[in-house]
């Protein structure tokens, strides 16, 4: 009991300091006020980021906040990332953190905690009073809304996932930044592009269980089909989900928890393995 006590304090040490850390970001907070501010302008100046200019459909605005999800959350995930643990180790802090009795497992699950947790306070100031508001304003059903909140936290952490993976491969700040931004734009703007072109290109030749496999390998994807599953024809407008197999809710929460598992639980094995050797940066 006491050594799960010690590995328990050790985390929330870890954590509490990356949190801190990233609370006192102003580039976190800005981000997090540009998505307050855009999901407000939906509401307010209609759904034109899915081809609804001036609507007031509160089904239109929900759908178009989702695609605003899909776009900023995965990228401020992303660049949130880049460069964590190898900045760490340039700067000599991790070698300090480690001179005292913190394992680099303990380090690297509190850093990773403390990045979540630090994400979804930006999240959770961002779209639950934009919520609010819509709600009031442009008839978005509050309980569809709220049903899309841990979904908008799950493709959050699983892109956050990935950044922590990016950034042990990189083994440069700067490198890692950009492959950051380059892995935001495979996901969030090409695959889909890739897919309409197969299904233009192939047409039923394409068989629809590997249609259905090939959005689950993409997480933002995947956020968008747990969106359309629960806010139904409210959300219409979100591309490729409407045309997607039917999945049930706890596939999809389990594929992108996966997410978010395999990329940290792969990004941990490869900061143990450089660790061991010396080999970080």
């Amino acid at each position: 009991m006491a050594s799960i006590d010690g590995l328990t304090g050790a985390v929330v040490t870890i954590a509490r300091r990356e949190l801190a850390e990233r609370l006192r970001s102003r580039w976190i907070w800005t981000v997090s006020l540009l998505l307050l501010a855009t999901a407000l302008a939906l509401g307010f100046l209609g759904a034109a980021p899915v081809g609804v200019v001036g609507a007031s459909s509160g089904g239109a605005v929900l759908a178009s906040v989702v695609n605003l999800a899909v776009y900023l959350v995965p990228l401020l995930a992303l660049v949130m990332g880049a460069g964590v643990i190898i900045d760490d180790k340039r700067h000599g802090q991790l070698d300090l953190m480690l001179a005292y009795p913190i394992s680099p497992a303990e380090y690297f699950l509190g850093t990773f905690i403390g990045y979540l947790l630090a994400l979804g306070l930006a999240l959770a100031t961002s779209f639950i009073p934009a919520g609010i508001v819509l709600s009031r304003t442009s008839g978005v059903d509050l309980l569809q809304y709220a049903g899309i909140l841990g979904p908008v936290f799950g493709l959050g952490a699983s892109f956050l996932a990935l950044s922590f993976l990016i950034s042990i491969l990189s083994r440069d700040s700067a490198r890692s930044m950009a492959s950051s931004v380059l892995v935001w734009v495979l996901a969030v703007l090409v695959f889909d592009l890739v897919l309409v072109g197969a299904l233009v290109g192939l047409g039923n030749r394409l068989p629809e269980p590997w249609f259905g496999a090939a959005l689950l390998l993409n997480p933002a994807d995947v956020f968008r089909l747990i969106a359309f599953s629960l806010a139904g024809d409210a959300a219409s407008p979100l591309g490729l989900s409407t045309v997607a197999p039917p999945f049930s809710a706890t596939t999809l929460g389990g594929v992108l928890a996966l997410w978010a598992i395999v990329p940290l639980m792969l990004a941990h094995w490869l900061f143990q393995k450089r660790l061991a050797t010396d080999t970080l940066i």
